[in-house]
């Protein structure tokens, strides 16, 4: 299992902001209050970089933290805010005025490493795809790419149309966060969309991509069940293999919990309250196990208690 710089919470968090804007932003006061430890992370490698200053922060001082407008106060050299609730201006934390920009490029180089690819990325549509480099596939090459904002139609349109005037090219991978939902078409001269977080072995805040199982999207081979990651899974969580035992679901909504708890596992967060995950399922169910009615093995895969659940790992 790689040990990198980066732990896997920090990934997630820089990966999907790669899927956000043009220039991906997020203001100093998320990071300060939810995201503290990733955001210290990414800044010391990098991939995170300060910003301009916010024009707008919350308040802090009401419970609502809307949303205000700060002032410059030359006398006191701090912007500052009027607090109706107190009656006074207070000055607005440091950390609530800066933004951080996600750093593509090193993001990229770091995507690149997984994959265990050397020499520069090249970049085929600005800010859009990457060629990552090449890898082996018994006789032949097969590129690597890497792809961002593709679950917008115009901006899948423009990655698709750049894959099909590379002619000449043997069939490779385009890697993304997560597949476009909804996106069954065939790529251009056989290249296939691959889930890049799908596709990662991952132990506590260590992690790998899977290459063997990359190779076998585009061979159709049988990959074995790679011992070093206690849970395996398909693209869409109706198979899940958990301390070696698989567990094969049907339903829609039983894979969609499936697929929460597994997030939730590879995120280090344990237990996820019942009904957050029912209402995120847009379930009517009082309870996880109205969804999984007809079978028992679910127990063996899903723990219950106090409000909560969680897969049993």
């Amino acid at each position: 299992m790689a040990v990198t710089a980066i732990s896997f919470k920090a990934l997630d968090m820089a990966m999907s902001l790669f899927h956000w804007e043009e220039h991906p932003r997020m203001p100093g006061s998320v990071v300060a209050d939810f995201h503290p430890d990733e955001g210290k992370i990414l800044m010391e490698q990098g991939i995170f970089t300060e910003g301009e200053l916010c024009t707008v922060v919350p308040n802090r001082h009401t419970f609502e933290a809307e949303a205000v407008e700060p002032e410059w106060n030359e006398e006191t050299r701090t912007y500052q805010y009027f607090s109706f609730d107190d009656g006074m201006w207070v000055d607005v934390p440091e950390d609530d005025m800066k933004s951080y920009l996600l750093d593509l490029e090193r993001t990229v180089r770091h995507v690149r490493d997984l994959a265990g690819l050397e020499g520069e990325p090249r970049l085929v549509v600005r800010n859009l795809l990457w060629n990552l480099g090449t890898f082996w596939l018994g006789n032949r090459k097969a590129t690597v790419y890497l792809a961002r904002l593709w679950h917008q139609t115009d901006r899948f349109d423009e990655i698709y149309d750049a894959l099909r005037r590379l002619g000449g090219k043997s069939p490779g991978v385009v890697l993304a966060w997560k597949i476009p939902k909804g996106r069954h078409v065939t790529l251009p001269h056989g290249h296939r969309m691959v889930g890049l977080k799908e596709s990662l072995i991952v132990e506590g805040d260590a992690y790998r991509l899977d290459m063997e199982m990359v190779r076998s999207v585009l061979t159709g081979e049988h990959v074995p069940v790679d011992d070093l990651s206690p849970v395996r899974h398909s693209g869409d969580y109706s198979t899940v293999r958990v301390n070696g035992r698989e567990f094969v679901f049907t339903g829609m909504k039983q894979k969609q919990v499936i697929g929460i708890l597994v997030e939730s596992w590879r995120r280090g967060e344990a237990r996820c309250r019942t009904q957050v995950v029912l209402e995120e399922v847009e379930s009517s169910a009082d309870a996880i196990g109205q969804l999984f009615r007809g079978r028992s093995d679910w127990r063996d895969l899903i723990g219950q208690g106090d409000g909560f659940c969680w897969l049993k790992v």
